[in-house]
């Protein structure tokens, strides 16, 4: 049974056996450089993969073979302040004239769980406000979510 409660949630419940919760969480961040900044976070609860970097793999691929003219700048493990291991995967994209998107996921596999943190930079912010996402990363890992019970 998965339980779900913080303190910008105001929702506090069991979800009864064969429910599960799949919320993608948005985290609102700075705006700069003409964009208003967010990192995404999507957890896979019933995770069939031990190592993050299969997990990663997962799920790059399609980002890799869907987007053309992707350049992927980085794709590679890590270990952020914790010590916990986890994967970043940067890539560049330029889906019209006008502007170029780096995107940045950081893979991390805990409990059993895959958590793939996403977010948008621009050439600029991906050096500014890009080095906080590990912090909110660590901050985040562990302890700030309940395990599944099985």
């Amino acid at each position: 049974m998965w339980r779900t409660e913080s303190l910008s949630n105001p929702f506090k419940f069991d979800l009864p056996a064969g429910w599960e919760d799949q919320t993608v969480y948005n985290f609102i961040g700075p705006e700069a450089c003409g964009i208003r900044h967010s990192l995404r976070l999507m957890i896979d609860r019933h995770l069939q993969l031990e190592a993050v970097q299969d997990y990663a793999r997962q799920q790059t691929a399609p980002i890799v073979e869907s987007l053309q003219g992707v350049e992927v700048l980085k794709d590679e493990e890590v270990t952020i302040e914790n010590g916990n291991p986890c994967w970043e995967f940067v890539y560049k994209w330029t889906p019209s004239d006008e502007r170029t998107t780096f995107q940045k996921h950081v893979f991390v596999v805990k409990d059993g769980m895959g958590f793939n943190f996403a977010a948008s930079f621009t050439k600029n912010t991906i050096k500014t406000v890009g080095s906080q996402l590990y912090d909110i990363v660590d901050s985040l890992l562990p302890g700030t979510y309940y395990p599944i019970d099985d």
